[in-house]
C-alpha cells in the first residue's frame, strides 16, 4: 500500500494538517488561482483534493467542480463538508492514473505539494499527459508545490511545530537519491502517545518541472513563487507552475 493511501495516518494527522486555517486559505487561493489563469472558468478538476478544500472554494464561486482523490478518508472529510455548507461538488474516488473522466476541464489543479507521489518518473508524467488530456483547449494547469531549490535552501534536520491543542510535531527531512527525493519522517506525539509516520516523494526543480509540463504537450508554461504571482526566486516559499494548452 502506499503511503498516500494510508486511511489510519491521515486519521492520526489530519488536525494537524487541515485546521480551519488551512480552509480559509484555500478559499482566498482560489480566487488567487482564478486570477493567475485569468481566462473564464467553469468547469474545475482538482487532482489529489484531500479534504476537499480548495473544491469547497471553487464551489462557492458556483464553478462546476470535481475533486479527486484516492484517499476515502480524506474524500469522507471533503463530502461532509460539502454536505454541512449547503454546496454543489463531485468527489471521486479513484487513483490518478486511472481516473476517466467524461468531461474535459477549463482548469485543473494539483494543490498543497501533491505531486511527485508516484515511485516512478514515468508515472509522475502520466499524471502531467492526463491533465494535458482532460483540458478543454485554452485551459489552464496549475500546480501549486515546493521546489528542489526551495527544499535545498530551506531543509532542516529536525523541526518541530506545538499546536494549540497541546500536540507536538517533529518532522525528520532529508534529500535523498541525487536530490531527486523529498525523504521525511513525521512523529505526532499526543496524549502521551507516539505516532510515526514516514514517506517520500520525487521533488522537482523549477527547471525540471517545466521541461515535464512541455513534454506532456505544454508549449505556454510560467512558474511564480507564490499564486500572488510572486517571482520564483530565494525568496520563494513556493513553486507554482502555470501551463496552458
Amino acid at each position: 500500500m502506499p503511503w498516500y493511501d494510508d486511511n489510519e495516518m491521515w486519521a492520526i494527522f489530519y488536525d494537524c494538517m487541515f485546521d480551519q486555517e488551512s480552509f480559509d486559505v484555500a478559499n482566498q487561493q482560489c480566487q488567487q488561482i482564478l486570477e493567475l489563469v485569468d481566462h473564464p472558468v467553469k468547469t474545475v478538476l482538482d487532482l489529489a483534493c484531500g479534504p476537499g478544500r480548495h473544491v469547497l472554494g471553487f464551489a462557492r464561486k458556483h464553478l462546476a467542480v470535481t475533486g479527486v482523490d484516492l484517499s476515502g478518508f480524506l474524500l469522507n472529510q471533503a463530502a461532509n463538508h460539502i454536505e454541512q455548507q449547503k454546496l454543489s461538488a463531485n468527489l471521486v474516488h479513484s487513483d490518478l492514473l486511472n481516473y476517466q473522466p467524461q468531461q474535459k476541464f477549463d482548469l485543473i489543479t494539483n494543490l498543497f505539494t501533491s505531486f511527485g507521489y508516484y515511485p516512478t518518473p514515468t508515472e509522475n508524467q502520466r499524471v502531467l499527459e492526463n491533465a494535458y488530456q482532460w483540458l478543454n483547449q485554452g485551459g489552464s494547469l496549475v500546480i501549486d508545490t515546493f521546489g528542489k531549490e526551495q527544499a535545498a535552501h530551506a531543509i532542516e534536520p529536525v523541526h518541530c511545530t506545538e499546536y494549540d491543542n497541546g500536540d507536538i510535531r517533529f518532522e525528520r527531512p532529508l534529500l535523498i537519491e541525487n536530490m531527486s527525493v523529498y525523504s521525511n519522517e513525521w512523529i505526532l506525539v499526543r496524549d502521551n502517545q507516539a505516532h510515526r509516520w514516514a514517506y517520500e516523494h520525487f521533488v522537482y526543480s523549477a527547471n525540471e518541472l517545466s521541461q515535464m509540463l512541455q513534454q506532456a504537450g505544454f508549449t505556454d508554461v510560467r512558474i511564480f513563487g507564490s499564486l500572488s504571482q510572486d517571482d520564483y526566486d530565494l525568496g520563494a516559499e513556493r513553486l507554482v507552475a502555470l501551463a496552458r494548452k
